[in-house]
């Protein structure tokens, strides 16, 4: 704690050392992973400050977080939903003098949901928001090499027999059912299923944590720290799956919400959408193991997405027909 204390101690004199403003109250924020947060106000209005911590994002990542740092500002000038970011002498990446790192940008109000409650008015102007991002990203931001890729078959085999024999050893038969139905479905496809998925720059983190509503509108997209060159079927399957699974059911009507919205702006056929659908579970199939008491709530909630996606993988084609 009294380290905390130190590092916010040092952020806000930099702050102020910085840009001139004087923090006059200040709340954090207990959200995320390890990176401290907090609103401040301020005579320039709410504020938001950011630390990156020193082990998630050792020196090596500097350059690919202000990368898309810079990008969530050329979004916010063509009007996207997202915060404001302020920079000193071009960066976004601020230091404080004794190398503590960290971001000023505008807080933005709103509410987030509850994963699986968003309503089909809510999906649509979702839907709305990240096709127009996604064309404003292809329109604005040069093509750089794919960040990472999928794993392999083989690579994903090795992986689940790893997770297999540890869920042999913890006599867990919940997660051994769980495992057999990954099995079954990587017996029966490889990763030929991905092909035709398209690559560019992505959100990639688009889960129900990171979306703000007012009402029905979007009012901010937030924490683009992961955004980079992936596929970008990653930024339609996880706001559908994180939005509109509950009680391991889908909300049928807000997918096709969604992908109304979506399609105002870019394609979004049936297949691309079943493909998206299918590409999370196979970047995602790792969650399936027995559950450690570490376990984060958004790891639990992946591997919940993950479950319902292998339950219903042959009749996504028919469960989303309609649309």
């Amino acid at each position: 704690m009294v380290v905390e204390t130190e590092i916010k101690e040092e952020i806000f004199e930099a702050v102020t050392r910085l840009f001139g403003i004087e923090i006059q109250e200040w709340n954090q924020i207990h959200l995320g992973y390890r990176n401290l947060k907090w609103r401040v106000k301020t005579a320039a209005g709410d504020l938001f400050v950011k630390q990156y911590n020193k082990d998630r994002y050792p020196e090596a990542r500097v350059p690919g977080l202000e990368k898309a740092l810079q990008i969530q500002n050329t979004l916010f000038l063509e009007g996207l939903p997202c915060p404001e970011l302020f920079s000193y002498k071009g960066n976004f990446v601020l230091n404080t003098e004794n190398g503590e790192r960290f971001v000023l940008m505008g807080f933005n109000k709103g509410f987030t949901l509850r994963p699986g409650t968003a309503n089909p008015s809510q999906m649509h102007i979702l839907g709305k928001v990240i096709g127009r991002m996604h064309v404003l990203l292809e329109k604005n931001i040069a093509r750089e090499p794919l960040h990472w890729d999928i794993l392999s078959k083989p690579e994903m085999l090795e992986n689940w027999n790893e997770r297999y024999d540890e869920t042999i050893a913890l006599d867990c038969s919940k997660t051994l059912h769980q495992l057999e139905k990954q099995r079954r479905i990587l017996a029966e496809n490889d990763t030929s299923l991905f092909a035709q998925c398209e690559k560019g720059w992505a959100h990639w983190d688009l889960f129900a944590d990171n979306i703000l509503f007012s009402e029905n509108e979007v009012s901010s997209i937030l924490d683009f720290d992961r955004m980079n060159v992936v596929y970008t079927d990653f930024d339609i399957s996880r706001p559908i799956l994180s939005c509109c699974i509950h009680e391991n059911q889908i909300s049928v009507d807000g997918v096709s919400a969604f992908v109304s919205g979506y399609r105002e702006f870019k394609p979004l056929p049936l297949e691309k959408l079943v493909r998206s659908i299918k590409l999370t579970w196979w970047r995602e199939a790792e969650w399936i193991r027995v559950e450690k008491p570490g376990d984060s709530t958004p790891i639990k909630r992946f591997r919940e997405e993950n479950i319902w996606i292998a339950e219903n993988w042959d009749c996504l084609e028919d469960l989303f027909s309609g649309i």
